[in-house]
């Protein structure tokens, strides 16, 4: 007995955008972006990727908006250029840094300076 299925879903996020108003839960919250995958399934492992959608998704209700290819690639471009900024971005603090206390982004801080000395 051969069990097989579709539609387990998997989300990469590959970064913070930009600060957006969602409409669904009224909240303003840095979205992100995303690639989502639509797998099919053998026994329950995703085997074949046979669907890829790229889009922005609201952090708390996940909501999306659907964007082209090449509109990700233009957006995967900005977010790597700012991640040699990214002490100099308030807003890509606050999501790295979010739930954690004042001891524990002093700490990651200084690794994170440890590490640029090392390099």
């Amino acid at each position: 007995m051969i069990i097989w299925g579709w539609g387990k879903v998997t989300r990469k996020i590959v970064g913070p955008v930009f600060e957006r108003p969602c409409n669904y839960c009224n909240s303003t919250e840095v979205w992100n972006l995303c690639v989502v995958r639509t797998w099919f399934t053998l026994f329950f492992i995703p085997i074949i990727p046979y669907r890829k959608q790229y889009c922005i998704t609201c952090p708390k209700c996940y909501s999306y908006i659907d964007l082209t290819e090449e509109q990700f690639q233009e957006m995967k471009l900005s977010i790597t250029s700012q991640s040699n900024n990214i002490n100099q971005n308030p807003v890509n603090d606050d999501m790295k840094y979010r739930g954690k206390t004042e001891t524990q982004i002093n700490y990651l801080k200084q690794m994170e300076e440890y590490k640029d000395e090392a390099n």
